[in-house]
C-alpha cells in the first residue's frame, strides 16, 4: 500500500500538460500566385488571381483621391506552445505574416510588386526559447 501511495505522490508532483496550437488570420498566399503577377497588368487581373484585398491604399492626389493606388494582401500566422508543470505555466509563441502590396499607375495598371512571404516560417519551440 505504501507503494502505491508513494507512486501516486511521485506522479502527482511530476505531471503537467503541453499545448501545441496554430492560429490563421485571412487566407495564406501561395508563391506561385504572386509570381503571376506582372508589371502592366490590370488591376482587375490582380484580384482574379490573388482574390480580394485586405486593404485598399487610395492615392492622396488632389484631384483623384478615389483613386486605387494599392492593394495589400496579408496573411498572418501565429504558433504556440505552452507547457505546464503543477501550478506554473510556461509558454512562447511566434508570429510571422506574409505581405503582398501591388501598386498601380494611373491607368490601373501594376507599377510596382513588393511582397515578403515569411508565415510559413512561424515554428513551435520550447517555452525558454529556441
Amino acid at each position: 500500500m505504501k507503494k502505491l501511495v508513494l507512486v501516486a505522490l511521485a506522479s502527482s508532483l511530476v505531471s503537467g500538460c503541453a499545448i501545441l496550437g496554430r492560429q490563421q488570420i485571412d487566407q495564406s498566399i501561395s508563391p506561385q500566385s504572386v509570381d503571376e503577377l506582372r508589371v502592366g497588368m490590370h488591376r482587375s487581373r490582380v484580384t482574379e488571381i490573388m482574390g480580394a484585398p485586405q486593404d485598399i491604399i487610395f492615392s492622396n492626389k488632389e484631384h483623384d483621391a478615389l483613386r486605387e493606388h494599392a492593394y495589400v494582401f496579408e496573411h498572418t500566422k501565429t504558433v504556440y506552445t505552452f507547457f505546464t508543470v503543477l501550478i506554473t505555466t510556461f509558454g512562447n509563441s511566434d508570429t510571422k505574416k506574409d505581405r503582398v502590396v501591388v501598386f498601380f499607375d494611373d491607368q490601373g495598371n501594376v507599377s510596382h510588386i513588393g511582397a515578403s512571404l515569411d508565415a510559413d516560417k512561424a515554428a513551435y519551440g520550447f517555452p525558454f526559447g529556441r
